[in-house]
């Protein structure tokens, strides 16, 4: 764990440059598809934390997806981006459902069409 924290402190501009470009087209899909503003930005943060620690824990793994250092870069960049977007998305379906649960099981009270007439 200490060694992926060196490997984030020792991140290059290309990397911050690429994850903010995917971070950039993926926030502009978000707002668009979603048509919220609020959330897009509320993204944004969790998007650039994915992008700059996928290429960190590929390095990390000794994974290796390209023999160029560019391509490999773009290519962890984008797969983190991508996998901090995949949950966002899960964490924002199990909100809902966990919402919908509690509210299913309210239960409500009845409310009369018309007061009760008063006996004299």
């Amino acid at each position: 764990m200490q060694d992926l924290f060196w490997q984030l402190k020792n991140t290059d501009s290309f990397t911050i440059y690429t994850t903010l470009v995917f971070v950039a087209i993926v926030g502009w899909f978000i707002r668009e598809i979603a048509g919220s503003s609020g959330l897009a930005l509320s993204s944004l943060p969790l998007l650039m934390i994915g992008g700059i620690a996928g290429p960190a824990f590929f390095t990390q793994q000794m994974i290796t997806l390209s023999y160029d250092k560019n391509v490999n870069v773009v290519t962890a960049t984008a797969l983190g981006v991508l996998t901090s977007l995949l949950v966002i998305l899960l964490s924002k379906w199990l909100w809902m459902v966990l919402n919908e649960h509690r509210v299913s099981r309210a239960k409500l009270v009845a409310i009369p069409s018309r007061p009760p007439r008063l006996r004299r």
